[in-house]
């Protein structure tokens, strides 16, 4: 039957729920005696439909940003809503958000509604040919092209990456602005210093299974030669090596030649590792102060005592990092310490140490202080 046919709501609400009748209608239906032909139209229409509806919910995030919907229902921001109301995880949230820049009709500071960011992408979207993958792909070559390249230029590279989109996989679209961006800016010389500020970036990621973090970055000129100028002294063979008690820390130029000499012959680390530590130790006596400096990035952690007796479990940070215990004591070996006590019970903060019950909290205290000094 025609869709043209159907009579549908106007109401948004009560199309949603439409649809969602659809969709728990079509989950319950046998699909095994279905031809083939018929099957194959009806994976591509629900394909081209998918599509769509990431076009409807640009749409749909557009209002709730606009017109700040999420504080109605206790949220500080778009991000936070569609990450912890709708539960979608930072990442599918980010992703969500990125599409919707790139094709939603957001209003301005005079109430006026805009055009999308990319036009050419939104029509593609709007008729089911291309999806929010495709988008996301797209906005990305595009926030690639140099400042310095003119608007009716970047127009047309938008058209082309859209159209290309329709016949091809975001693998694909990726590759194909690859080469769009090698024609616009063949030989880098029209990045200017727009560009590399406004591309610049470094993203520590969710910690894994094992507390690990990958760091994702795009450095600029400067940050990657202040780096490459001080990181070689700081990580250095020998230096700064939490395996080895007798290596030198600080600089290499403030080490002991032959203390340094002997570490170097028991550093068994690779490169990375020794960039790492060094890291590691820079930051070190950049909060404690080294060299005269103004002491700065106070580490808040919280940890239970049986924790810290044991050395053994899991603290957390104000950030929210996971550190495990053990190497807590090793991170606190540097700091001044301050000391907050909490009652288990309660939860509140306890101002003293007066009573038999509080005395074990007060030997706590006394060995977090033994422990970090």
């Amino acid at each position: 039957m025609d869709t043209s046919e159907v009579l549908l709501p106007d109401d948004p609400a009560a199309l949603a729920r439409l649809l969602e009748a659809a969709a728990t209608k079509f989950a319950s239906l046998p699909l095994s005696a279905v031809p083939e032909d018929t099957l194959l139209e009806t994976v591509e229409t629900l394909e081209r439909t998918h599509r769509r509806l990431d076009g409807v919910d640009a749409a749909v995030l557009v209002e709730v940003s606009d017109r700040a919907v999420y504080r109605k229902v206790g949220y500080l921001s778009v991000h936070q809503y569609l990450a912890q109301g709708l539960r979608l995880g930072d990442g599918a949230a980010r992703r969500r958000r990125v599409s919707a820049a790139g094709i939603g009709r957001f209003t301005d500071l005079q109430g006026q509604t805009r055009e999308p960011v990319l036009p050419a992408t939104a029509v593609a979207v709007g008729e089911g040919a291309i999806g929010a993958d495709h988008v996301r792909e797209i906005d990305a070559v595009m926030d690639k092209i140099p400042t310095a390249i003119d608007a009716d230029t970047r127009a047309r590279a938008e058209a082309q990456l859209a159209w290309v989109a329709r016949e091809l996989s975001p693998a694909g679209v990726r590759t194909a602005g690859i080469r769009l961006l090698a024609h616009l800016d063949p030989d880098g010389t029209v990045t200017d210093e727009r560009d590399r500020k406004r591309l610049r970036g470094f993203t520590i990621l969710p910690q894994d299974l094992r507390l690990m973090s990958k760091v994702r970055g795009y450095l600029t000129p400067a940050l990657r030669a202040e780096m490459e100028a001080a990181l070689p002294s700081w990580a250095a063979p020998g230096m700064n090596n939490p395996d080895d008690p007798d290596s030198p820390s600080g600089t290499v130029e403030s080490a002991d030649p032959a203390a340094l000499a002997a570490a170097v012959e028991r550093d068994t680390r690779t490169p990375g590792q020794r960039t790492h530590d060094g890291l590691q130790a820079l930051l070190r006596a950049s909060r404690s102060g080294v060299g005269g400096g103004r002491r700065s990035g106070d580490l808040v952690v919280t940890v239970t005592d049986r924790e810290l007796a044991e050395r053994a479990g899991v603290a957390l940070t104000a950030t929210g990092t996971r550190v495990p215990v053990a190497e807590l004591i090793e991170v606190a070996a540097a700091a001044t310490p301050h000391l907050a006590v909490f009652s288990a019970r309660t939860g509140l903060k306890r101002p003293g140490f007066r009573s038999e019950s509080q005395q074990g909290e007060s030997e706590y205290a006394q060995e977090v202080q033994s422990r970090a000094a």
